[in-house]
């Protein structure tokens, strides 16, 4: 199994769907056991690092699958799908009917939803309202109150730092991405993304003015930083919470309560009663909120979309955009900083488990999210469009040198 989970990711890059399917169908009949009549596949640009689809049995019955497989990261994983955990802890989670958690080999089988995602969802209104797109309020309604039961788990499960917590999957997220096999700073994705591109090696060490704002750290600098600060044994001294840890808009489906839309969690392949508390919210708030729709996930579109100017002078990038964060975006914004941030923060200082650097990890951990989740720099992406995500990373992982923008002003907000 764990050569085809390999294998198909490849296949469906190099275009070769059909054997592609037939891999997955051999997958899913080893672990499980099913007997397959045919496989489809999700075309899903939120979810980079899985494959996932529709399988079809031969007696008519139809499940929704979804595999986890990050090239050359297998190794690092070392626990999945823990959906029950966040249920009996509170949280709204779609429990999947059948999971196989062997590493290299993370596969899980749901029931098949007809129902959006809440990410479909902001996406389309984006694409039709640009920067004035708003959640209706009874959408807005179902954020808030999945928010604040993120919130009110967190806070109940806070608790003191354990060694365990620096074995915990969510690292694969942030700092196993920035270390090579022997621990190494520089290697993973980062030197797999970026160490050997031209593109990034004109402006890894410059400094970054963006819409006027200038900032204190260079792309280089913010790497080595996040090396330092999110090692999971330095985490390990920081308290821990229960959650998802994993939880952008692409995992949510948004389903028809009794009093309005529900939103439910799925796919928690990173989930824990160990998390470090200060990683816990970040990967929801930047992919939900921080990052623009189109430039992450639609670059081409986002060349379409956005004005970009750029200037590379010998020891400043410049960059000037009206890629501005939509009004649904601060909405998000504003009820996970109000929900989740803002009253675990406030308990971690009042329980004297506040770090005096919780800003700098909070940031280092923003700034992954962009620069590790996929190639800034793929030769696919427009040029502007690249300049556009890079100056995005470094104003997640930078303090500016003086001026405010978006993430400066959300962590004012948030600060006990």
């Amino acid at each position: 199994m764990s050569n085809r989970s390999s294998l198909i990711p490849q296949l469906l890059r190099s275009g070769d769907a059909e054997l592609a399917a037939e891999e997955a169908s051999a997958a899913l009949r080893e672990m499980f056991g099913l007997d397959i009549a045919g496989v489809v596949f999700t075309q899903d640009e939120y979810s980079l690092n899985s494959v996932s689809g529709r399988a079809r049995l031969k007696d008519a019955t139809t499940y929704f699958f979804k595999f986890h497989q990050e090239e050359g990261e297998q190794e690092n994983v070392s626990e999945y799908y823990r959906a029950r955990l966040l249920s009996e802890a509170g949280l709204p989670v779609e429990v999947p009917l059948a999971t196989s958690t062997r590493p290299g080999a993370q596969m899980v089988l749901y029931r098949v939803h007809d129902e959006p995602r809440m990410a479909d969802l902001c996406a389309a209104l984006e694409r039709s309202a640009g920067a004035a797109a708003a959640l209706a309020p009874p959408l807005l309604a179902a954020r808030q109150a999945l928010d604040a039961r993120i919130g009110e788990v967190a806070l109940r499960t806070l608790g003191p730092p354990t060694p365990a917590s620096a074995s915990a999957a969510v690292h694969q997220l942030f700092h196993n991405r920035l270390i090579g096999s022997q621990g190494e700073f520089r290697g993973g994705r980062y030197a797999r993304y970026y160490l050997s591109s031209p593109v990034f090696a004109e402006v890894a060490t410059k400094k970054w003015r963006i819409n006027g704002v200038e900032y204190r750290s260079s792309l280089a600098e913010l790497a080595e930083t996040a090396s330092r600060l999110l090692a999971p044994a330095a985490l390990a001294r920081l308290p821990v919470v229960t959650a998802h840890g994993d939880d952008h808009q692409g995992n949510i489906w948004v389903s028809d309560g009794a009093h309005g839309p529900e939103l439910v969690l799925f796919d928690p392949a990173f989930a824990a009663s160990d998390i470090p508390a200060l990683l816990a919210p970040v990967k929801a708030t930047f992919h939900n909120a921080l990052a623009h729709p189109f430039w992450l996930y639609h670059p081409a579109e986002a060349a379409e979309r956005s004005v970009i100017e750029v200037t590379v002078g010998s020891g400043t990038v410049e960059v000037n955009d009206d890629a501005i964060m939509s009004r649904l975006r601060h909405q998000v914004l504003d009820s996970v900083a109000h929900n989740v941030w803002a009253p675990l923060l406030r308990q971690m200082h009042e329980r004297s488990m506040l770090p005096a650097n919780w800003r700098a990890i909070v940031r280092s951990a923003l700034f992954c999210c962009p620069m590790l989740v996929t190639n800034l720099v793929d030769e696919a992406r427009p040029a502007s469009v690249r300049s556009l995500a890079l100056a995005r990373a470094v104003a997640a992982g930078s303090e500016p040198i003086e001026g405010t923008d978006a993430v400066s002003c959300f962590l004012d907000q948030v600060a006990p």
